[in-house]
């Protein structure tokens, strides 16, 4: 990794303060060099103008200009779905697939992942506009699958499907300041998602963003980003640890809206239960 070296060759010459922030951010790299400024700079334990200084010494802008191109290494040298099937069929079939999902879930504990599920449910339970949630190609599933189960807790909750109607494009017009939009981008990213980001940020509402470790560039517009793994021992990417992440969300949320939800899901089950809507197989008519 060209900057994992930059670091390595510039480290003698940082301040005290600095050489914290290249500690932490080398420990667990790249995953550890691409949380938000204020969570690497509490890490460090240091202020997030001294994480910028420490980009600028290192010869980038911004300290998102020295994210930009952690990611493009990464994406250059991995992300594409062929590399993949081909590294797959040169190293042959890999055993434990349970075991390595397992972990990546696991690793939700840490930091920063942890942190930005704590700062997820914080902006989720703070907010009494709408949320909106929308995915990619292949992760809009799991945008769909917050959609679900958020929405038997409050109102106004809304998925965004490109893939079922053009209608999600003019909801874009009625976000507003009070709201949050919970997107899911993963590698490999698209221009589509960074542009419904820009509108969203554009009208004032905040975003949660759950994607890869090497980081969609929505994070520069996210209030929280919340990375995890997608890779496997499989050629295929997985959804199942941002999955369990957005459980995590869900379940602190429960606590959140205690009463509120005990009386929404009162209402929901008698409005199904009048329509028809979502009835349930009665168990007389099971299969013998």
């Amino acid at each position: 990794m060209i900057v994992r070296k930059l670091i390595d060759s510039k480290f003698n010459q940082l301040s005290a303060s600095e050489r914290r922030i290249a500690k932490v951010i080398t420990e667990r790299y790249p995953i550890s060099a691409l949380g938000g400024i204020e969570d690497i700079a509490k890490r460090a334990e240091v202020s997030p103008p001294t994480v910028t200084r420490f980009a600028k010494r290192l010869g980038f802008d911004r300290f998102n200009d020295f994210q930009r191109a952690i990611r493009n290494e990464v994406q250059d040298s991995e992300s594409s779905p062929l590399a993949l099937f081909d590294r797959y069929h040169q190293r042959g079939a890999d055993e434990g697939i349970l075991a390595d999902l397992a972990a990546s879930v696991a690793r939700l504990e840490d930091d920063p992942a942890a942190t930005a599920i704590t700062q997820a449910v914080e902006i989720i339970a703070a907010t009494r506009g709408r949320i909106y949630c929308i995915g990619g190609r292949w992760s809009s599933v799991a945008a769909q699958y917050l959609a679900f189960q958020l929405a038997t807790m409050r109102g106004e909750v809304h998925a965004l499907m490109p893939q079922a109607s053009g209608l999600w494009v003019d909801r874009l017009c009625d976000v507003k300041r009070s709201d949050v939009l919970f997107l899911y981008d993963f590698r490999r990213y698209q221009d589509e998602m960074f542009a419904v980001a820009e509108i969203v940020r554009a009208r004032g509402a905040k975003i949660v963003l759950v994607t890869d470790v090497d980081l969609s560039p929505v994070c520069e517009l996210a209030e929280v980003t919340l990375p995890v793994a997608v890779a496997t021992t499989s050629p295929l990417d997985t959804l199942a640890p941002a999955i369990a992440a957005t459980d995590a969300v869900l379940a602190s949320l429960v606590d959140v809206y205690k009463e509120q939800s005990s009386a929404r899901m009162k209402l929901l089950e008698e409005v199904r239960h009048k329509t028809g809507a979502g009835a349930n197989l009665d168990p007389l008519r099971w299969p013998k």
